[in-house]
């Protein structure tokens, strides 16, 4: 009699383990919205609303004694351009930069990657593609509505030279208007 207690017992806990192990899964895979590539015809709707625009932002702000800016831009492919200066003088400066990149979306993030990037350290030396690109990209929501586009800069494991990290939240950039 004692035994099949014990099998009961020890079936009961087996069960609620099973349990809670299936629910851990099942809200993690929920918790965890991974990016999934967009299709072709959203990519190149996204990439057109993009193409030939502009957007900077400086931290604290652009008249800052010590500032940061970022200019992310769209004209030939995509490109990240990253200062920081004191007052009228540039210290560090940079730039990566590709002909194309891949878009993939999570929600209502949408992020793009870099293809065959370069990169370029413009200040305190000149070097070209010194700079590790591996892990950056740019994330933007609402990318087809100017009036609620914004950007963060997303950064693996990499060590970037200044002005990073700056922009890892949400932030609304300022477009640089341009006229022919």
């Amino acid at each position: 009699m004692h035994q099949h207690n014990t099998f009961q017992t020890n079936r009961k806990t087996h069960f609620l383990c099973f349990i809670f192990i299936f629910t851990c899964l099942m809200l993690s895979s929920c918790a965890d919205n991974p990016l999934q590539p967009v299709s072709d015809e959203e990519a190149q709707r996204i990439k057109a609303e993009l193409n030939d625009r502009s957007f900077r932002q400086f931290d604290p702000s652009k008249d800052a004694k010590k500032r940061k800016a970022v200019i992310i831009d769209f004209f030939s492919g995509i490109s990240l351009w990253a200062q920081y200066a004191e007052g009228m003088y540039a210290i560090d400066e940079w730039e990566i930069s590709a002909d194309d990149y891949r878009i993939e979306k999570a929600g209502s993030e949408y992020r793009l990657h870099f293809e065959a990037p370069r990169s370029q350290q413009i200040l305190p030396t000149e070097c070209d593609n010194c700079i590790e690109t591996t892990g950056i990209s740019i994330s933007i929501q609402n990318p087809l509505d100017s009036e609620k586009i914004r950007f963060k800069l997303n950064i693996g494991d990499g060590d970037f030279p200044r002005p990073f990290p700056i922009f890892e939240s949400w932030t609304k950039f300022n477009e640089d208007e341009y006229f022919d």
